[in-house]
Formats: C-alpha cells, sequence, structure tokens
C-alpha cells in the first residue's frame, strides 16, 4: 500500500517553496492560526503582494489584520496598487500600512495615481532607500512631484510617463539599468538621457516623435558610444530612417532590436536595413518589426521592394521570416510572429505571401482582436490562438443577414480558438443577438465573463430564456455605457436588467435619476466596481448625500470628475 504524506509532515522548506506557488492572500487565509508551526512558516514567505483585483473588504482586512505584524511586513519585497477601476486602493492602503515600515520594498508599481495620493506618496517615498525599481502608471497628475523625491540615485529599474520628468531632477548619472517610458524625442535620448544612463541595458519607449522632423545640428550631437545597451523597443517611431541611423551609431552593441512604424515609407527600404545592420549592429541577433504605409494607385513598386525582405540575408543568414499584408487603405510588413497584441482583421484584409512559418503561430501575441463579421467565411488564411478579448462589428452601414447564411460559430472558431476569450464586445453589432449567434459563442467560451454591449440592444437579451441562463451563469462584467444615451429608459427596463444581472461584480452604465442610482447600489449586493455616467442637473443634493452617507459608514469610495459636457462620471469602490 503506498504511503501518503500528510501536508504538516513535509520539512519546512518543502511546504514554503509550495505556499510560495499560492495565491498570498488565500494562504494567509488558510493558513494562519491553525498551529504555531504554520504561523511561523507563513511568516518567512517572501511577499510579492498585487492588489490590482482585490476587492475593498479583502484589502482592508489584509491591511488591518495580516499586515498588522511587523515580521509579515519585513517580508514585503515587492507591491502593486491601482486606483484604476478601484477607487482609492492606493490612499486605503496607505492609510493603513507607511512605504516606510517595508523594510525590504524594492519594487513599487502604481497605477492611475489621483492627486490625492501625493502628499502621502511623497513623504514616503523620500524614505524608501531600499526601493530600486519604480514604475508609474498614470495621466492623473503630474508625475514632476513623484520624481522629484524618488532616490533616482538607487534605481536600477524605472518606468514613468515622460523623459523630461527625469532629466528635470538627475543631477548626476545613475545606476539604472532598466528603463522604460511613454514618450520622448530623438533629440532627448541621444543628448540629455543617455550621458545620465551609462549602466542602461534595456530601453523600452512606446512613442518617439518630434513632429516627425529630422534631428537637427548633426554635428554637435555626442559621438560617445552607449556600449551597454542590449536591447533597445520602440513602439511607434515617428522620424525617418536616416535619424533612427543616427541614433544606432550610439549604440553599437545592440543585441535585441524591436520597432514599429505607421505611414512611414522610409523605413521599408530592405537594402538600407541590410548596410545599417552589416555595418552598425553586428551583434543584433533579434530583430522585431512591424512597418506600414498608406496603399496609392500604383502599389506595385512597393511590393516589389518589400520582398528584398525574403533575400538570403534575412532568410538564411538571420532566419528573420516575414509577412505582408494588405486591405483597402495600408499594407503592412512584419516579421514573423506578428509583434504586436492588437489587431484588426477586415473582410478585405490579405496576407501576399508567408516563409516557413505555419499559420498556427503567426498570430501568437495578439490577445486582443477587432474582428468585421464579413471576415468569417471559409476563405480564411488567418488564425488567432490566444484571443482573451473579441471585439465584433459589422461593416456595412446597413445591417445584413450575412451571418444568418453561414455556419457562424463554427467559421469563428477556424479562425479563433473561443477557449481562452474572457470579454467579448458586441456593441456595435446588433444582429449576433436576432441571429441567436451571440448563444453559440457563449456555449464555446467557458472562460468568458465580460461583455460590452449598446444598452439599446438590452431589451433584445430578454427574449431568449436560454441565453439569460448563460448571462446569469457567466457575465460577471458588464459595460453598457452609450455616450449621451441613458441605459434604462424606465425603472421597468431596470427591474428586467436586474432579474438577468444581479450577480455581476463590475458594471458602467449611464443613468438619468437618483432613484435609479440609489437603486443600483442597493439590489446588486455582488458589485465590488461600479461606473456610473449621470447628468449634471441629476447629480443633485439627494445624489451626493446619498454618496457621502455611504462613504461614512465605510461602505464604498468614490470618485467624481466631468467626463463630458454637462455629465458626471461617478466611480465607486463597494465594499
Amino acid at each position: 500500500m503506498m504511503n501518503i504524506s500528510k501536508f504538516e509532515n513535509l520539512p519546512n522548506e518543502l511546504i514554503i517553496e509550495c505556499l510560495e506557488y499560492l495565491y498570498i492572500f488565500d494562504t494567509f487565509h488558510s493558513f494562519n492560526g491553525l498551529n504555531d508551526r504554520l504561523d511561523k512558516l507563513i511568516r518567512t514567505v517572501p511577499l510579492h503582494l498585487n492588489f490590482i483585483l482585490v476587492n475593498k473588504k479583502r484589502l482592508e482586512h489584509f491591511c488591518q489584520h495580516t499586515l498588522l505584524y511587523p515580521e509579515i511586513r519585513e517580508q514585503i519585497y515587492s507591491l502593486r496598487l491601482s486606483n484604476e477601476n478601484r477607487c482609492d486602493q492606493i490612499e486605503t492602503f496607505l492609510a493603513h500600512i507607511s512605504l516606510n515600515t517595508l523594510n525590504n520594498l524594492h519594487t513599487l508599481i502604481l497605477t492611475h495615481i489621483e492627486k490625492e495620493n501625493l502628499i502621502q506618496l511623497k513623504s514616503m517615498l523620500s524614505l524608501s532607500i531600499n526601493l530600486f525599481y519604480f514604475k508609474l502608471i498614470s495621466s492623473q497628475i503630474d508625475e514632476d512631484e513623484l520624481i522629484a523625491v524618488l532616490p533616482l540615485s538607487k534605481l536600477e529599474k524605472l518606468s514613468i510617463l515622460s523623459l523630461r520628468s527625469f532629466l528635470l531632477y538627475i543631477q548626476q548619472p545613475t545606476k539604472i539599468k532598466y528603463l522604460t517610458l511613454f514618450n520622448c524625442s530623438l533629440e532627448q535620448i541621444i543628448c540629455k538621457l543617455f550621458p545620465y544612463v551609462p549602466f542602461l541595458k534595456y530601453l523600452n519607449i512606446s512613442y518617439i516623435s518630434k513632429y516627425n522632423r529630422s534631428i537637427k545640428d548633426i554635428d554637435t550631437i555626442n559621438r560617445y558610444k552607449y556600449i551597454n545597451l542590449q536591447t533597445l523597443i520602440i513602439g511607434e517611431f515617428k522620424y525617418n530612417f536616416e535619424d533612427f541611423v543616427i541614433l544606432i551609431q550610439h549604440i553599437p552593441n545592440l543585441k535585441k532590436l524591436t520597432i514599429s512604424t505607421n505611414y512611414n515609407k522610409t523605413m521599408i527600404n530592405a537594402l538600407n536595413w541590410e548596410h545599417l545592420i552589416e555595418s552598425s549592429l553586428l551583434y543584433l541577433n533579434i530583430f522585431k518589426f512591424k512597418f506600414s504605409f498608406k496603399k496609392i494607385y500604383n502599389n506595385e513598386t512597393y511590393f516589389e521592394q518589400m520582398m528584398f525582405f525574403q533575400r538570403k540575408f534575412w532568410i538564411e543568414q538571420h532566419h528573420w521570416y516575414t509577412q505582408l499584408i494588405s486591405n483597402q487603405y495600408s499594407i503592412c510588413i512584419y516579421t514573423i510572429p506578428y509583434l504586436l497584441n492588437t489587431f484588426k482583421l477586415e473582410s478585405d484584409t490579405v496576407i501576399h505571401y508567408n516563409t516557413v512559418f505555419t499559420m498556427s503561430n503567426l498570430f501568437d501575441y495578439i490577445t486582443h482582436l477587432t474582428l468585421t463579421v464579413q471576415s468569417i467565411n471559409e476563405k480564411y488564411q488567418f488564425y488567432f490562438p490566444n484571443i482573451i478579448s473579441l471585439t465584433l462589428i459589422n461593416s456595412n452601414d446597413v445591417l445584413n443577414s450575412f451571418s444568418e447564411h453561414i455556419d457562424f460559430i463554427q467559421y469563428l472558431k477556424m479562425i479563433i480558438n473561443l477557449s481562452n476569450l474572457k470579454h467579448l464586445d458586441i456593441s456595435k453589432y446588433k444582429k449576433i443577438i436576432l441571429s441567436g449567434n451571440l448563444l453559440a459563442i457563449m456555449k464555446e467560451t467557458p472562460m468568458l465573463n465580460s461583455l460590452k454591449i449598446n444598452s439599446i440592444d438590452l431589451m433584445l437579451l430578454y427574449n431568449n430564456e436560454e441565453l439569460c441562463e448563460y448571462l446569469i451563469m457567466m457575465i460577471k462584467k458588464l459595460n453598457i455605457h452609450k455616450y449621451n444615451r441613458c441605459s434604462f429608459k424606465t425603472f421597468e427596463e431596470l427591474m428586467i436588467f436586474h432579474t438577468v444581472f444581479q450577480h455581476i461584480t463590475s458594471l458602467q452604465c449611464n443613468i438619468n435619476s437618483s432613484e435609479q442610482f440609489s437603486f443600483i447600489l442597493e439590489r446588486f449586493p455582488s458589485l465590488s466596481t461600479l461606473c456610473i455616467y449621470m447628468s449634471s442637473s441629476c447629480y443633485n443634493f439627494y445624489a451626493y448625500n446619498y454618496l457621502e452617507q455611504l462613504s461614512s459608514e465605510w461602505r464604498i469610495k468614490y470618485r467624481t470628475k466631468q467626463a463630458y459636457k454637462n455629465v458626471n462620471e461617478i466611480s465607486i469602490w463597494i465594499n
């Protein structure tokens, strides 16, 4: 008979290793207080806390009870907080735990910081002497105030929006090895950034742009070589090829290059790239690119020009394989697999050539797909294995019966692996509900839990009893927000909506009365996040007092801002 070991019979080292694989909040919920040995062991597990998907109640409980112990706070090595869809999460955490008490914190990631967080963060960050990785993702504030208090001389990894903020407060060379920026100019990189980051190994910039001008005064640019930079990623390069050559001359030891451009014909000359690589990029072994440009009346020249990317230099010498696709308006050439995570497939999108790779791995990186229903047919050239978000649109102004005359779901499965799909957007495709194809999709998508739909089409859902059963069972996140239109014409519509969607955890909608407002807050018990768009005339004294009362009782946290003219956006985080 085989001996079965109990968990508690395992040596400490194995138990700790097992605990590191568990969701940290479940670890403390399950093992804390069971016995002295497990109490001690869970307090030695390195903690990498990510509160992005944690609801308000769980966050407050974890801060008030688990993080109450200094020995547990000593184990926190990384922390991620976000106000996105979770109003005041950062403020809630900082109200309980000061960053200054996290002596071993080396990684801090903050998303959607609000003005209300600045005072607390500024006082704490200035004393976070062990921090070596700081990442800021926010468009709500001026990041200058935070950059000013960061221990820049000790950071090795930094991710911020603008290079300008960094240059404003840096006074001497830093230890930074990994830098991620949202935008900057080429001049800022070469003339101002490089001298302050001599150890830089990795540089990732979403946009390099300065109105597409060429670099001025080339002779005055510092000719110093920055030999440590090995990886360069450029999400969108808005200069010309000759400007890119100037940048490359400063980084001769580059090993990995990723670059994307839109509507820039200077970047598609394969012979120019071959010369640059052979003369200035001798160590380059990974090259990923996506170059596109607008179609013109005579495109044959450009098709012929891009065929040079099929030469021996690319395929045999470096094993860099490319593919060419086009639609009515543009042509695009890219290395395989396609390097972005978003893609729009239209009915006239065509693959012109493909080298070596099979269809199954051409689009491995794509997770967010926009699909015109007219492209769903038996003549498919595309397959997307890892889609988690799908948007279906009708490319015709007049809704037709196209999808009724094909085996919609079977053809869709030939294009997309539906088993990973989590979010479906049908806000621009009403016909899918009438045809019954929405029900067919839901039957094939076990992971689907999020839906975006035009509020005008809501009533169509309720006519299909089987569809309603799937909606009740599967959908937890729902977006029915439509610009300048109330989601519920009458209170009776809201009541019907409640019968189907009362168990959702996240909702975005438009309302036009205080009665609808209070009904949603009181009658949807599972709601964790709520985003309501409400006209200024409806957001009255009653609504304000109602929110203040719930806030004072610690039942909610909320923020109000103007979304567009005469409309308030109210973001609510519910306990």
